[in-house]
């Protein structure tokens, strides 16, 4: 009876945990809203978000997976959150259709923050019920991860699809049990589906498993038969991608990989991850140092996640905004050995006991998620409104605007590529080259006029031709005049 009026009392404590949580997501979603020009109340995505909103709009309503009605091109990189987008428009309007999006946004932190407290639990069997108490916290508490979740980013997806994998992988080390080993195709095949890029978390998870191939014939034939599963998500995705588009890789490869040379990647990358290191710095050092407090297989194997997430940050470029969305799917990895080793500090420490091992554990860890979070304490409290909040607000005006004074037949030239064309039913012409294949072939201005947060040029948004842009293709509308050197 004492277990389960204990095992029921912390159930309770999550259960608060979580409601506090939702209570904090729903106020930020309701604060970065917004009355419109027409009276009515319009939810906000972030931009990029929004462009998939337009494609998953135009699939749910007949037209195909398109951002433009006839035009093929893929100019998205999150098949799977826009066929969920999809979902939305075909039972919603344009406006709540977002705001749904955003509600999915909460379940899939909860979901990642569950799946991470699991992977703690398996890691550490004889933890304290309040180190979990404080790293469920932690992971509900790391705003860039709510930030791209919230705002309709694929980023909370893919932390969701990836800590369930993580989990089934850990798992199924342990147990030898081969439905451990399905979940696990299926979690990281999906995450191929979110982003293509995640490959590279499901050969790590992969390598990872193949010390279970020691164990016989019957585990080697399951260990070929689950890569088998997941290359039916890859080969899947290709083949549809070469029917439906024709070609082998997505627009937006081209646009920021192509023509850029590897070394200004490379030195772009680096700078941006800088400030990014030393935002975590304090959870890092010590998740690092608490790998070697008790080495094991399941805590090197959480880091080297992280890792990945870095190195492949580094590799591309950096990204146009530093708020970390490609960290964000692994920080709760990092943040489950940031706990460890906070404990395993005390816990070598014996006079610290009881009550001040609580205080000092919970100290400890929230002092390292005030660093990380420290420059963005304005939005979580909602002092502030979240970034690139009020260029939504006025490209939502531009757009109720535009469809009063236009016809159907009239088109709009643009950079910001999302929430405008969203809610404008015209013919969208992309500037920066996401969803136009003879801009994204362009060699990349590495000028250093397109260039912010760290980098010297910014892949995905330096290449453009506005005598192309405008001149020929003479849209009715055109969003702005210059970028970079064209003027």
């Amino acid at each position: 009876m004492k277990k389960l009026h204990a095992y029921s009392k912390q159930n309770w404590v999550f259960l608060l945990l979580s409601m506090l949580f939702i209570g904090w997501a729903l106020a930020f979603i309701y604060h970065s809203s917004y009355a419109a020009m027409d009276g009515r109340r319009y939810f906000n995505l972030f931009d990029d978000a929004m462009i998939s909103m337009r494609y998953a709009w135009n699939f749910a309503h007949g037209n195909g997976l398109v951002w433009n009605i006839g035009e093929r091109v893929e100019g998205y990189t999150n098949l799977l959150m826009t066929l969920l987008m999809s979902l939305a428009a075909l039972f919603f309007d344009k406006r709540y259709a977002v705001l749904v999006i955003q509600l999915t946004g909460i379940f899939f932190v909860l979901g990642t923050a569950f799946f991470a407290l699991k992977i703690f639990e398996l890691i550490r069997s004889k933890e304290k019920v309040f180190t979990r108490y404080l790293l469920f916290a932690a992971v509900l508490l790391y705003y860039p991860l709510n930030y791209w979740s919230l705002l309709g980013m694929e980023t909370g997806l893919l932390a969701f699809l990836l800590s369930a994998g993580v989990l089934c992988s850990l798992l199924y080390v342990e147990k030898l049990e081969a439905r451990y080993l399905w979940f696990m195709s299926v979690s990281f095949g999906l995450c191929y589906l979110t982003r293509n890029d995640s490959l590279l978390f499901a050969v790590l998870a992969f390598l990872y498993l193949t010390q279970t191939l020691k164990n016989g014939r019957r585990f080697i034939y399951a260990f070929f038969a689950a890569g088998f599963i997941y290359g039916l998500f890859v080969i899947g995705q290709t083949v549809f991608r070469y029917a439906y588009y024709g070609e082998m890789l997505p627009n937006t490869y081209t646009l920021k990989l192509v023509g850029m040379p590897l070394f200004e990647r490379v030195r772009n990358g680096w700078g941006f991850v800088q400030p990014f290191l030393k935002e975590t710095g304090f959870v890092l050092l010590l998740a690092f140092a608490g790998i070697f407090f008790k080495v094991s297989k399941p805590k090197v194997y959480l880091f080297v996640f992280f890792l990945i997430s870095i190195g492949y940050q580094i590799y591309v470029g950096g990204d146009p905004w530093n708020y970390w969305r490609m960290m964000s799917p692994t920080m709760p990895f990092l943040l489950i050995l940031f706990v460890l080793a906070c404990d395993a500090i005390l816990t070598k420490t014996p006079q610290i006991k009881g009550s001040a091992y609580n205080g000092l554990l919970a100290i400890l860890i929230f002092g390292g998620l005030l660093q990380a979070d420290f420059r963005f304490l304005r939005e979580m409290s909602l002092v502030d409104y979240p970034f690139d909040n009020e260029a939504a607000r006025k490209h939502v005006d531009e757009a109720i605007a535009i469809n009063a004074v236009t016809d159907e037949n009239a088109s709009i030239g643009v950079f910001w590529a999302g929430t405008l064309p969203y809610y404008v039913d015209r013919v969208a012409l992309d500037f920066l080259g996401k969803s136009d294949p003879y801009i994204a072939n362009l060699p990349p201005d590495l000028s250093g006029q397109i260039a912010w947060n760290g980098m010297n040029s910014v892949p995905g948004h330096n290449k453009y031709d506005l005598n192309y842009s405008i001149k020929e293709l003479r849209p009715t509308y055109v969003q702005g005049l210059e970028w970079g050197s064209k003027i």
